[in-house]
């Protein structure tokens, strides 16, 4: 007898749409073994399923049971007609006999050692080909993935045989391959040995939208470390094949992709709109501990209160409970308790949280009745809470509802203790308590909790008459001067070039968030922003953005007004993007991610601000997240196999995600506005032509009496021909080109270390050039092989005519003066360094001793100035064996097991990856 899966395992139902058929599979057995803690489960699927989502049931089971091993052994059904791909039309044959119709190809997922002859069809991810140099023979090799699998495809072609298909694989090519399944020995795993390779072609996702495209104004590549996939020329590629005239580049806090898109935009025609996504902090409205005018003294009446909701969000949640005392000159005059009747069941983590149930707010008052009552306690007075915005978020959520006026001058506890308390690391309600030696308290309680503020407040008060503060007025002056000692959360927030003073602005913000600001991430200050606006568009970001987290508190419409106007447009996200807002019980159901998404536009609208829909993309299509789960596996994310599907979305697929919003609203944040964000947007020549040096004083001459005092030196006063026709030929290409101060700043570098007693050594093809010999930036003698005198100077150049270089000619003396001549040239041509005329500009790579680097550091500051000197890092990308590494790690720990080549696919995904 067989149950339904989900009927059994009730908690994977969010892996429904990620684990195909999972709705429609039957449990056949289950067996546990309580000793090993350990479960094994066998199941019949409707349709094929891969390893990686076996993989992630198999995760989300021993989440949910506490197992160290669960193992789903999944049955699928055999290909059934409709159920195959279509045959093959017009494949061009590369190898063996012609396919037939009836070779359809299967998946690479349900090939098994018992399958026999199969078609599979797919691309080239790896070429393996071999020659066996004994027997003459050659092995076809090569890995190919129609990515719900891989198979190696493996051929031994002995002497004789035609061994012509071994040239003809390239990575990349999609191939329809036919034969029988074998295990190899030597590989030990399973491939097929073909009968028939033939060209096929890779279906892509089609843009099916008949009208205007849209523009991708948040989309991150491989630069945006250890967290997106794309190349930086394929997703370009994408867009061009959509039909989107421009894209925007938003890497996490890098411009590093940017010389890698503009190539890409000119090859494929699309315009490339320069930003990133930024780690922002608002150190300007952060530090109002008062929000509202009063001019009360600091010993007036307060209200101190606190709330308990039923969840986080303003929007989806309700009050359960109001605290409140009235207090002044550090006495509590009156209290104020109420429960209140959410009018939704309290989930049971938060009765385990406050110990608030059902039953205790059953025929409590209503919010309306509550909150009359609370505002009728105020009096108009200010009300002081422990991170305000989140409990006036819900104060004004609820008096919204019933039109009930609240807008109460408010006192944050919160902002005054991050700035009078810098010496905590934080500054929750509890851990501020106990620094200012408050006794205990039932926390996560309202009454309690605003007791604990008003104590709170009474010690703050002293300490802000010692800065200066008499009114309540005077408090914010008193926050801003005191704003660097807080820790002011991190936000997300998107930057778009306008201009070219946009991108200056955008280089000065991304190099102050690494050097002055770095706190874990490159931080950009809002205040710094500010003054670095201009020729930038400033975008709200994900849901990470404090505008969307503001929405979702339920701040007060004048408070949110204001925080959202200081940016250019809004960006709303596919609700996928946004799920685990619900997961995590912030909001209900997806519904509620709608309304989030409703209010933006509304928020956008009341503001006259574009809206805009975005895809967040960190991957070009759905089937490349398991990438980037192996990725947030590897940092240690709990939540890295959690579906986030935030691939490169169509027109026609944003179009119909934004569907809820009504197709004129749809259209206008997909399409209209997108196009009209990117249409401010200017061309930018990221790079701009010629050479821009730096200067040194006189350099062209210098270099000149370096190089001639240096040949005559050796040379003598009449050097021979072929060494001044090299050195004015040299000497022209450099000084018209203006290449003089490379030279020089190389010579001058050497020169410094050598005089301190350390040899520098040149490498790569700067020994070609006889000018950087003879300016003492190499040793490398690169004329022709010669003798020459040190003595008298006699040279002889036809010795060395049968020689590759002088250091292989045999010792001889100067049949002048007798002296041992010394053996010189290593016949370089000077195009070697510089091309022909010059056009290549030099590249002099130097390296200088380990005890020297410093100074060599040092001593080029002091030749151009510390403002004008900067030093160059490398980017560290994930290489194969790292790559192999983490997913060798992320099938282990889920106990999935893969194919070799499929091993392989998935290194081969993340290999490029920036890991630095």
């Amino acid at each position: 007898m067989s149950v339904p899966f989900l009927k059994i395992f009730p908690g994977c139902e969010p892996l429904r749409e990620s684990a195909g058929g999972l709705d429609r599979a039957e449990v056949e057995s289950v067996v546990v073994d309580e000793d090993e803690r350990s479960m094994t489960i066998e199941a019949r699927f409707a349709s094929t399923i891969a390893p990686a989502e076996i993989g992630a049931i198999e995760s989300s089971l021993r989440a949910q049971y506490g197992l160290l091993r669960v193992t789903l052994n999944a049955e699928s059904p055999k290909i059934a007609p409709q159920q195959q791909k279509a045959a093959p039309k017009d494949g061009k044959l590369l190898y063996g006999k012609p396919l037939r119709k009836s070779d359809e190809p299967v998946d690479m997922s349900a090939v098994t050692l018992d399958s026999g002859f199969v078609t599979v069809k797919g691309e080239i991810f790896a070429v393996n080909n071999r020659e066996i140099q004994k027997r003459g023979a050659t092995v076809l090799s090569f890995d190919m993935t129609d990515y719900t699998g891989s198979v190696r495809v493996n051929k031994f072609i002995a002497r004789g045989e035609d061994a012509s298909i071994a040239g003809k694989i390239k990575p990349g090519m999609c191939v329809i391959v036919r034969g029988r399944v074998d295990f190899d020995k030597f590989y030990n795993d399973m491939v097929i040995d073909p009968q028939t390779i033939a060209l096929g072609t890779m279906e892509q996702r089609p843009e099916t939208c008949e009208g205007d495209r849209r523009v991708e104004l948040h989309l991150h590549t491989r630069y945006s470390t250890l967290d997106a996939l794309p190349d930086p020329a394929k997703v370009v590629e994408r867009a061009a094949a959509w039909g989107m005239k421009a894209v925007a580049v938003t890497d996490h806090g890098t411009a590093q992709s940017y010389p890698e898109m503009s190539k890409a935009g000119k090859k494929y025609g699309v315009k490339i709109i320069y930003g990133l996504e930024g780690y922002f902090v608002n150190d300007v409205d952060t530090g109002s501990a008062v929000r509202g005018e009063s001019e009360l003294p600091l010993d007036a009446e307060f209200i101190a209160f606190d709330v308990e909701t039923t969840g986080l969000s303003a929007a989806a949640d309700r009050l359960t409970e109001i605290g409140a005392v009235r207090f002044s000159g550090g006495k509590v005059l009156e209290t104020f308790s109420t429960f209140v009747d959410p009018e939704m069941h309290i989930p049971a983590n938060i009765t385990e949280l406050t110990g608030i149930r059902d039953s205790d707010v059953a025929g409590a008052p209503g919010e309306a009745e509550a909150m009359r009552a609370f505002l009728d306690f105020c009096g108009g007075r200010p009300i002081i809470a422990h991170n305000a915005s989140f409990d006036t978020g819900f104060m004004a959520a609820a008096c919204a509802r019933h039109g009930i006026e609240f807008k109460p001058v408010v006192v944050d506890t919160l902002i005054l203790a991050q700035r009078l308390l810098p010496e905590l690391r934080r500054h929750k309600l509890d851990i501020v308590s106990k620094h200012l030696g408050l006794p205990e308290f039932n926390h996560h309680r309202a009454f309690d909790d605003a007791e604990v503020v008003a104590r709170m407040m009474e010690k703050f008060i002293p300490m802000l008459h010692n800065q200066g503060a008499e009114k309540l007025s005077d408090v914010n002056e008193i926050m801003s001067r005191l704003s660097g000692t807080g820790r002011s959360k991190v936000r997300h927030i998107s930057l778009l070039v306008r201009n070219k003073a946009g991108l200056k602005n955008l280089y000065k913000l991304i190099s102050a968030s690494y050097l002055k600001h770095y706190q874990r991430n490159p931080i950009i200050p809002k205040s710094l922003l500010m003054q670095h606006r201009e020729g930038l568009l400033i975008g709200s970001a994900c849901e990470a953005g404090e505008v969307f987290d503001a929405i979702l508190r339920g701040t007060q419409a004048r408070e949110l007004k204001q925080l959202a106007d200081f940016y250019d447009y809004f960006e709303v996200m596919p609700l996928a993007n946004n799920r685990f807002l619900v997961e995590n019980g912030s909001v209900r159901d997806e519904e509620g991610l709608r309304e989030l998404n409703r209010r933006v536009v509304k928020l956008a609208r009341e503001l006259n601000k574009p809206v805009v829909a975005t895809g967040d993309v960190h991957f070009l299509d759905p089937r490349d997240e398991i990438y980037r789960r192996i990725l947030l596996a590897a940092k240690k994310f709990s939540d890295a196999d959690r579906p986030n599907p935030l691939y490169f979305r169509t027109t026609a697929e944003m179009l119909e995600e934004f569907a809820y919003l009504g197709k004129e609203t749809a259209y206008e944040a997909v399409v209209t506005n997108t196009n009209a964000i990117a249409d401010m947007c200017e061309e930018i020549q990221l790079l701009p032509d010629g050479l821009f040096p730096p200067k040194i004083e006189n350099s062209d001459g210098q270099l000149k009496d370096l190089v001639y005092g240096r040949m005559h030196e050796i040379y003598g006063d009449n050097p021979p021909a072929i060494v001044t026709e090299r050195v004015e030929t040299e000497l022209h290409d450099i000084l018209s080109r203006h290449y003089d101060v490379i030279y020089m700043s190389a010579q001058k570098l050497v020169a410094d270390s050598n005089a301190h007693g350390y040899l520098v050594g040149s490498r790569g093809s700067v020994g070609s050039s006889l000018v950087a010999y003879m300016s003492g930036i190499t040793e490398v003698n690169s004329l022709p092989a010669h003798y020459v005198c040190p003595s008298c100077h006699y040279t002889d150049f036809e010795s060395g005519k049968d020689y590759g270089c002088g250091a292989d000619m045999p010792d001889k003396n100067c049949p002048v003066c007798g002296a041992k001549l010394r053996k010189e040239g290593f016949d370089i041509p000077f195009e070697t360094f510089l091309g022909f005329g010059g056009d290549k500009v030099p590249d002099i790579d130097l390296n200088f001793s380990g005890e020297y680097q410093a100074k060599a550091h040092k001593y080029t500051e002091e030749l151009f100035g510390s403002d004008h000197v900067f030093r160059a890092g490398t980017i560290g990308t994930l290489a194969e064996k790292t790559a192999y590494g983490y997913v060798l790690k992320y099938t282990e720990e889920r106990g999935i097991k893969l194919s070799k080549a499929e091993e392989g696919r998935l290194a081969a995904g993340l290999v490029g990856v920036k890991r630095t």
